[in-house]
């Protein structure tokens, strides 16, 4: 009798001890792992640097800095040059020389920037100080500045430049 209720104690344990695990099979699925290039650490630019692979980067000063494809977000110090071609890009930076944007969809934060020149729709650049000259064309574009404006040149439609308040 003794044996049977060991037995029994002892296959009901081992039977609550597995039910966590169970065998799945491999569902195939969107890539968890960061694309190639991407990295938590910090980029160094030695007065140029490209980035063209999609995920977080984050960028000490550069003179001249290239954001080319589509998803890229980018911390950085002080940046000389801004050159975007892509869509959904999202650069934060503390001041910026200028930025040239040909696509959709990015958006770019700085303390000052210099100038502004976008070719393409839906991109917005928020400068918490002044702006130099700006150049729109392109449709439904926003500038927006804490300090002073330059030159506004708006060859589109619905863009905004205008100041926070």
């Amino acid at each position: 009798m003794f044996r049977r209720s060991a037995a029994i104690v002892l296959l009901a344990g081992s039977a609550i001890t597995l039910s966590g695990c169970v065998m799945l099979p491999e569902v195939d699925g969107p890539d968890r792992d960061p694309a190639p290039g991407a990295s938590d650490a910090a980029l160094t630019c030695d007065g140029e640097l490209r980035i063209d692979q999609p995920g977080e980067y984050r960028v000490g000063d550069c003179d001249e800095l290239e954001i080319a494809g589509r998803d890229i977000e980018v911390l950085a110090g002080e940046v000389g040059s801004l050159v975007i071609r892509g869509d959904e890009n999202d650069v934060e930076t503390a001041s910026l020389g200028s930025v040239d944007i040909e696509g959709q969809g990015n958006e770019i934060d700085a303390t000052v920037v210099g100038a502004v020149d976008i070719a393409g729709d839906r991109n917005s650049v928020d400068s918490r100080g002044d702006v130099g000259a700006v150049t729109i064309q392109g449709n439904d574009n926003e500038v927006e500045y804490g300090g002073n404006v330059g030159s506004v040149d708006d060859g589109g439609d619905r863009n905004e430049v205008r100041q926070e308040r």
